[in-house]
């Protein structure tokens, strides 16, 4: 018998609980959600310039498209928009990645 036993007046007569072995479905479940969730990266449609000349790409993570361009800066926003509306509704399954 332990000295917190005695001390506490436990007997040794109480047996004592395993810990639980199995896991439920919501633990289950919740475990793979945050695994998809750290492997989906926000996709962001940005646009960037290059020696006056202004482009526009989607990036996802480390993952780029080729830029689209050259346009003026104004035109670069206009597509950047046009594209984060076709995100929003379509999503990103059908774009190409480099």
């Amino acid at each position: 018998m332990s000295t917190v036993q005695q001390e506490l007046g436990i007997t040794s007569g109480l047996d004592t609980l395993a810990p639980v072995q199995r896991y439920s479905k919501i633990v289950k479940f919740v475990d793979e959600v945050a695994k998809q969730a750290t492997n989906d990266a926000p996709t962001l449609v940005e646009i960037f310039s290059d020696s006056g000349r202004w482009y526009c790409r989607v990036r996802r993570g480390d993952e780029k498209t080729r830029p689209m361009g050259p346009y003026t800066k104004q035109q670069a926003e206009r597509i950047q928009e046009a594209r984060r509306m076709l995100l929003a509704k379509r999503g990103a399954a059908r774009i190409m990645f480099e």
